[in-house]
């Protein structure tokens, strides 16, 4: 096994690949009016497919869950079945970079924690593509939420480049010509319930079984820093859902 086998025994066993709630996904589902009754959504990074299921429960349309891991596809398919709406599900194992729908093909695009793969402004520019004219746009991202962070936050940040404040975010939203249609912060206890506490369950039962094995107590000890950091510094930064429309032509 390399580190990247022990990186998916602890983040792919995780109940989501991120932060989020089912809640938080309501809410941003529900800023969308007009959309079809049985709309056809794009879910891009979709991870195990928890908002997945959820998006087939609000929507009462199709979903295609996009994700390069077999895992994920796996995992987002099996959520399906549990939750009875595996027959309006496809899934697409692809990397994220190699989309080519026709233009127009969705009601709705989606992406918790995932167009970062992309780039937040290349991300949006990209999928403008792929989005009906009228329809909408949700994605969540990482921003900082108040300014003069500690220097040793934003070394740690520096693996996602991107991170930005809020106005800066939405400039980009604009310059990009969608409408804005609302900005939430995802409160604090959605990094938690669903991914930093079973995250320590799970570093707690690994740390006997991998201590001989270098590879596996690195991703442990990276796992480790990730958790201290939201501790010590959650003020400073989280995660925004931005919800926006397409205008009709």
């Amino acid at each position: 096994m390399d580190k990247m086998d022990y990186f998916l025994e602890i983040y792919g066993a995780l109940p989501r690949a991120g932060p989020g709630s089912n809640e938080c996904t309501k809410r941003a589902f529900g800023l969308m009016k007009d959309i079809p009754e049985s709309p056809r959504i794009l879910d891009i990074g979709c991870g195990p497919g928890v908002q997945t299921v959820e998006l087939l429960k609000l929507s009462g349309g199709k979903v295609l869950a996009l994700d390069f891991l077999p895992l994920m596809i796996e995992r987002t398919k099996s959520n399906a079945e549990i939750a009875k709406v595996s027959k309006r599900l496809e899934v697409l194992q692809q990397d994220m970079n190699q989309m080519a729908f026709p233009p127009n093909s969705f009601d709705v695009i989606w992406s918790e924690g995932a167009i970062y793969n992309l780039g937040f402004e290349n991300g949006l520019r990209k999928i403008k593509n792929f989005v009906k004219p009228g329809g909408y746009v949700a994605v969540s991202e990482a921003v900082w939420l108040k300014p003069n962070p500690p220097d040793s936050l934003v070394d740690f940040w520096k693996q996602y480049p991107e991170i930005d404040n809020v106005d800066n975010k939405l400039a980009v939203i604009d310059s990009l010509d969608y409408q804005q249609v609302e900005h939430f912060v995802l409160p604090d206890d959605t990094w938690i319930a669903e991914y930093y506490a079973p995250m320590e369950d799970l570093i707690a039962r690994k740390e006997k079984e991998w201590s001989a094995i270098p590879e596996a107590m690195e991703v442990l000890k990276e796992a480790v820093n990730e958790i201290e950091f939201f501790r010590k510094y959650s003020s400073y930064y989280g995660y925004v859902f931005f919800v926006m429309r397409y205008p009709d032509a």
